[in-house]
């Protein structure tokens, strides 16, 4: 393009100063031809953009990030004039289009059009464009090239994804699914102190023979029911102040992170309740699999802006008088009052476990992670490039 320019320019040029020394009609003719041809070549490249015609689409447009979807793409030329070096550039980063490569050029005769039916899948939580991004137009001989926005881009939903886990590596042992007693977390029935009097139909085992020989009347001890087990989960929602796309990734991540937890437990009857600071302080206890849907469709809608730190989330929590309690925490920051406040919850017998989803190898970082681990904290570093699941199975190793 830049050799073709600086030919145009010399013949302008030569042109100009051939006419100027010997006049005439050819060598005028000649410059004028010149001095037409750039303006010719611009006109048709705002022709081209103003008359050719882009299609797309998709199946949905409140799709699950990860998923692959169905996307269509038509370029057409319904016009008399052929379309020549129309170039599509894809908006990339965020979503992922298969079978395409970042731009793609097309040349197209009169009633002529290109079709490409391919999937589509978006890689991060929220809404934001998909598809197309800008069309780049090149004139017949190479001297224009101009690149027009689209105006009716793609808008998608992109909810965030549940990872389903078949084990929680992170978890305690006194509340793996995997303990027929305690890990069940099941409503589970104890003997009582107290008796009452035995009634036909009542399990002969549990009748008191001690205190039935003393009144000379059956008795049977009472039951109780044992609380169940239960998982507090604190979600950061404090401002992250990274670059664009890395900000997205640790948002998606945590988010994610507690997601997975808490579709865990719900799955197996034991309740949890996810703690965080939106517009706030928010609680959602998930007791049933309604109350997990609820929660999810809430997390297409978070914000990171809170105004109360995680660690002061813990230590509101700690006011119940919490007693063996699996805490987990998932937060991009490890601060000094995160680490007195799970002192605090370590010292009152609950069990704590800190998703840390950062890359921080500072020296206060690393000192907080072995003062942490000295309190008996389980603290899980998660990369950017890590996988949730295989953090939250116990496939990546603690530090």
């Amino acid at each position: 393009m830049i050799i073709t320019r600086l030919l145009c320019v010399l013949f302008i040029i030569g042109s100009g100063v051939f006419a100027s020394y010997f006049g005439g009609n050819i060598s005028y003719a000649l410059f004028y031809l010149a001095i037409s041809i750039p303006i010719i070549s611009f006109l048709y490249t705002l022709y081209v953009y103003v008359r050719f015609k882009i299609y797309q689409s998709m199946d949905n447009y409140v799709v699950v990030k990860g998923d692959w979807n169905n996307y269509s793409f038509v370029i057409a030329n319904e016009d008399f004039v052929a379309f020549r070096n129309v170039k599509v550039n894809f908006l990339r980063g965020k979503s992922t289009i298969k079978k395409t490569e970042e731009s793609m050029e097309y040349s197209l005769l009169p009633s002529d059009k290109e079709r490409m039916e391919t999937q589509l899948r978006c890689n991060y939580r929220g809404e934001y464009f998909v598809g197309v991004d800008s069309i780049q137009v090149t004139d017949f001989l190479y001297l224009f090239s101009i690149t027009y926005p689209i105006t009716s881009k793609l808008k998608v939903l992109v909810l965030p994804r549940v990872v389903s886990l078949d084990q929680l590596g992170i978890a305690p042992s006194l509340i793996d699914s995997k303990n027929p007693v305690r890990y069940s977390n099941m409503v589970e029935e104890e003997l009582d102190t107290e008796v009452r009097r035995y009634n036909p139909g009542d399990n002969k085992k549990r009748i008191h023979w001690k205190a039935s020989a003393k009144t000379n009347e059956l008795l049977s001890r009472k039951y109780h029911q044992k609380p169940k087990a239960e998982v507090v989960l604190f979600m950061d929602l404090s401002k992250i102040t990274e670059d664009d796309l890395r900000v997205v990734i640790a948002e998606d991540k945590i988010i994610e992170s507690v997601l997975a937890i808490s579709n865990y437990y719900v799955s197996r009857g034991t309740p949890s309740h996810i703690i965080y600071d939106m517009d706030g302080i928010k609680q959602m206890p998930i007791y049933k699999k309604s109350d997990f849907n609820a929660f999810y469709k809430t997390c297409v809608n978070v914000s990171f802006n809170a105004n109360t730190s995680v660690g002061e989330l813990i230590a509101r929590r700690l006011q119940r008088g919490d007693d063996g309690i699996f805490y987990v925490t998932a937060t991009t920051r490890l601060t000094r009052d995160l680490y007195l406040s799970s002192l605090q919850a370590l010292a009152g017998g609950n069990r704590l476990c800190i998703l840390f989803i950062s890359d921080d190898v500072s020296e206060t970082t690393k000192k907080l992670i072995e003062d942490l681990k000295k309190a008996g904290a389980d603290i899980y570093p998660i990369m950017p490039k890590d996988e949730i699941e295989d953090v939250l199975i116990g496939e990546v190793s603690i530090t």
